[in-house]
């Protein structure tokens, strides 16, 4: 893996905030060890880490073995969350959506950020809770309306990639008033993020994003796989497309989309539920979870949601999470 690095946040022995940088294997699940050489640095922010890396101000200190469970998201909670939708053929298919002609983009609260390790924890008022594996694009400077991205000069906008889950409560983004799906995405924990921040060498930037790889299984079954080479919409296109209607910011994060294998498919059934009740919220949602629930069982308390992402030219692991599903004791 010339020329990437894998960098980490995590808690040391004094439960301080610490980044470092793997010089072994990234690791899979909370009990992995892992080997870091911490950083001798003031940043408090990804986008703080990432420019001092980049102006090699960064002192490195002895490394240390620590258990990966004490590892935290590399991404701060000051990114913003731009996502993409329907970025996969076969997710555009089994959402009855694959003859659409546009780029879609929504975006996710940043509080919905979590660790690789943690709890997913599924609010009172949802029943139909999904994940969507996804790896995202790590800005490395502003992007603007007249910033212009090209395969030649990706590497002046695009830092890296980070492995997501976009979590989402189908019953709440389809029972929203007229289909509104930023609180289906944005609950707190609905993003695990990490365990690694890879930066690639700016010159092997464009062809790592070209070769990685997704999957994500639920208690050991496998539900979703795709390859970055298979996206509808890649990254330079999309960067353009943001960048004419909003700004980003260095350390903000573009999901780029999740693969086919959710839990339940937008059936014509639930096409014709969301278009007849368009207007009638409660009859909608009661009619969303009914018809929803004749698949697959959404994840309840208890299931186990790993997730991995590899750089498939070299046939390596950049890492993987680990998520419990928890109930919440809270009431909205």
């Amino acid at each position: 893996m010339s020329g990437t690095r894998l960098i980490v946040r995590f808690l040391d022995e004094r439960r301080d905030t610490r980044w470092g940088e793997l010089t072994g294997r990234a690791p899979a699940s909370p009990d992995d060890l892992v080997e870091v050489v911490p950083f001798d640095t003031t940043a408090s922010t990804t986008a703080e880490l990432i420019s001092a890396l980049d102006r090699s101000v960064i002192k490195s200190l002895d490394h240390v073995g620590i258990e990966a469970s004490r590892l935290l998201s590399p991404i701060t909670d000051d990114a913003a969350l731009v996502c993409q939708g329907l970025n996969y053929a076969e997710h555009a298919n089994e959402a009855s959506h694959g003859d659409r002609k546009s780029n879609l983009i929504f975006y996710k609260a940043s509080s919905s950020i979590c660790g690789p390790y943690d709890d997913i924890v599924r609010p009172p008022v949802v029943e139909l809770l999904d994940y969507e594996v996804e790896f995202a694009l790590v800005l490395r400077a502003s992007l603007v309306g007249s910033s212009r991205v090209s395969e030649e000069n990706i590497s002046d906008f695009v830092a890296g990639v980070v492995l997501c889950n976009d979590v989402s409560a189908r019953d709440v983004q389809f029972g929203e008033s007229l289909i509104q799906w930023f609180r289906g995405k944005s609950y707190r924990t609905f993003c695990p993020t990490g365990p690694v921040l890879c930066l690639p060498s700016r010159r092997e930037l464009g062809s790592f994003l070209r070769h990685l790889e997704i999957r994500l299984s639920v208690n050991g079954d496998l539900r979703q796989k795709a390859s970055s080479s298979h996206l509808i919409w890649k990254p330079v296109e999309t960067l353009n497309y943001v960048r004419s209607f909003m700004n980003m910011k260095p350390g903000d994060l573009l999901l780029t989309g999740t693969p086919g294998g959710v839990t339940a498919p937008v059936t014509p059934e639930l096409v014709n539920i969301i278009k007849t009740h368009l207007f009638s919220d409660a009859v909608r949602l009661k009619a969303v979870r009914t018809e929803m629930t004749k698949g697959r069982p959404f994840l309840q308390p208890g299931d186990v949601v790993t997730t991995n992402f590899s750089d498939a030219s070299q046939n390596i692991l950049l890492g993987g999470q680990q998520n419990r599903i928890a109930a919440s004791s809270e009431r909205e």
